[in-house]
């Protein structure tokens, strides 16, 4: 069977492909029942809200380009995300990159390897703009009125080009004399990433462990925790006396380090191969838990960070990461 006989809505694919079975996949797009497929050599996946078969195509003259083979294994459909799992006969990091920076209005990744969702597995994460939309700390800058002044040192940190512990000891000490209440305000409006509770629930399903490292504050990582029942959070606490901040940090700062440490430390403490952890974040500062991870994931991230990281998720939301469980459920069921 050819692409161009198969519906343009990828979604209605599985109507018409045999359930359970693996096909070939020539630059051409003519499909192929198989029952040789390399699962180990790599893996692609397509993901969006909507895949067209022009998608497809496309991924088919790249894939191309690189001389892969490639084979169709599955459409899925996972939070509101239609995806497509291919496998290839070996890795390729330069096609990889490519996948990153191509604007097709979907996100694509290649990697060698998935997580195994019916292990035990461990899901690291930053919070702000991964967990939530907003840096919290810009929001409360907003509202004290020193909203420029903060916003242009997180950018700089974000961006990998002052170290994290200065620049968030530089943001803290503008909040000197700043009423505390304007933490109440930000916790009262914090917006949940899209996608977030999909993630829990999905991770949740298969027993994973579910916890945050923020650079940010105690006191909206543990409104996340409460809400959506985390296993472990570790944030920073700035301190305030009678009602008024005094522009200091309390205790150590959540800086790369320590999200790396905390990635470890979940490792050992729920005995979790490295090959089921995930971390997910979006700036310089994730990087390494990111690197550490099994499967690392940068969510609207820098372009550092998208360069740097596994698999890129810059069209959806965090609906991506259930949807790459998802992907890694019916691969792990294949084998």
């Amino acid at each position: 069977m050819n692409i161009n006989q198969l519906p343009e809505n990828t979604s209605e694919w599985s109507k018409i492909l045999n359930k359970g079975s693996l096909y070939t996949v020539d630059h051409d797009g003519e499909f192929n029942i198989t029952n040789k497929i390399p699962f180990k050599a790599s893996i692609t996946v397509l993901l969006a809200y909507s895949i067209k078969s022009t998608h497809v195509k496309q991924f088919l003259d790249l894939s191309s380009k690189f001389h892969l083979k490639t084979y169709y294994v599955a459409t899925f459909h996972e939070s509101g995300v239609t995806g497509i799992i291919f496998t290839h006969d070996k890795f390729d990091n330069e096609y990889s990159q490519e996948l990153k920076f191509l604007n097709w209005n979907i996100d694509a990744f290649h990697v060698g390897s998935l997580p195994n969702p019916n292990n035990q597995g461990v899901i690291l994460m930053d919070m702000d703009a991964t967990c939530v939309q907003c840096e919290c700390i810009d929001e409360m800058a907003k509202l004290a009125g020193i909203g420029e002044q903060v916003s242009a040192v997180t950018a700089q940190a974000m961006k990998g080009h002052m170290e994290f512990q200065e620049s968030f000891r530089r943001r803290v000490a503008l909040f000197n004399g700043k009423s505390e209440s304007i933490m109440d305000t930000v916790e009262e409006n914090l917006p949940v990433m899209p996608g977030f509770a999909e993630l829990v629930k999905k991770a949740k399903s298969y027993n994973w462990k579910l916890a945050i490292a923020s650079g940010g504050f105690t006191r909206y990582v543990t409104k996340l925790k409460n809400e959506f029942n985390l296993d472990y959070v570790v944030a920073n606490d700035i301190e305030a006396i009678d009602g008024v901040f005094t522009g200091k940090v309390l205790g150590q700062i959540v800086d790369s380090k320590v999200k790396a440490r905390t990635l470890l430390m979940l490792k050992d403490q729920y005995k979790v191969n490295t090959s089921e952890t995930i971390a997910i974040g979006d700036g310089a500062n994730d990087l390494p838990m990111i690197s550490l991870a099994g499967t690392g994931i940068a969510i609207h991230a820098k372009p550092i960070v998208r360069e740097q990281a596994p698999i890129t998720i810059n069209n959806l939301n965090l609906h991506a990461a259930a949807a790459i469980l998802e992907a890694s459920s019916i691969l792990a069921n294949l084998d």
